[in-house]
């Protein structure tokens, strides 16, 4: 058990970044919704670093580049060749920071808890790919974009990190000082995207 001066993960901020904000969604197309509380870590280590500290953690680091690997309540999206941002779910281990710190001890590495840094939003249902299409640059098919992937991308003007979760469902992490501007921007691809099928839906069309 660490030290119970270390710091604890923050895992439920006393105010969520999307309060106040009406969460689009259209009814056989896609919905927002906010992503479960989760404590945010970034971990930088090298090779040897890594399997030191996946060990010690019991979560996996080894995975390849640009996916994620959930493990007992803790998601490591690998965003580099040394680099990940745990995801720490509600019922994790409140003291994951500081026991990745104590197993680091002596090695190259760093973790910083960002857990109020970034806003999660999951967007999910039939049409989702054609929603994030709009304002996203990489291909969100099954293939070039299946399930696991989590990479740092783009959406309309916004830095995200995206994760694909399943077939109709993704997850984004935004900086807090995006999650409206993000909010907004998916509600008027969702109006656009309906305007469309309607349009494809009228006789003669």
């Amino acid at each position: 058990m660490p030290d119970r001066g270390a710091e604890r993960l923050s895992i439920v901020a006393s105010i969520s970044p999307l309060a106040g904000l009406t969460l689009p969604g259209r009814q056989g197309l896609v919905q927002v919704r906010e992503a479960p509380a989760s404590g945010r870590l970034v971990l930088r280590a090298g090779p040897d670093s890594a399997r030191r500290l996946a060990s010690a953690m019991g979560t996996a680091l080894e995975g390849r580049i640009n996916m994620a690997v959930t493990v007992e309540g803790c998601t490591a999206l690998r965003l580099g060749p040394d680099e990940w941002l745990l995801l720490a779910d509600a019922e994790g281990d409140p003291w994951l920071a500081a026991r990745i710190a104590e197993a680091g001890r002596g090695v190259p590495m760093a973790v910083v808890d960002v857990s109020h840094r970034s806003a999660g939003v999951l967007v999910e249902g039939g049409s989702v790919e054609d929603v994030l299409a709009a304002g996203c640059p990489l291909p969100l098919d099954g293939t070039g974009f299946p399930v696991g992937r989590a990479t740092r991308t783009v959406i309309g003007k916004a830095e995200v990190v995206l994760w694909r979760q399943s077939g109709d469902r993704f997850r984004i992490e935004v900086a807090t000082s995006f999650a409206a501007y993000l909010v907004a921007y998916l509600g008027a691809v969702i109006a656009d995207e309906a305007m469309i099928r309607r349009a494809r839906l009228q006789p003669g069309r």
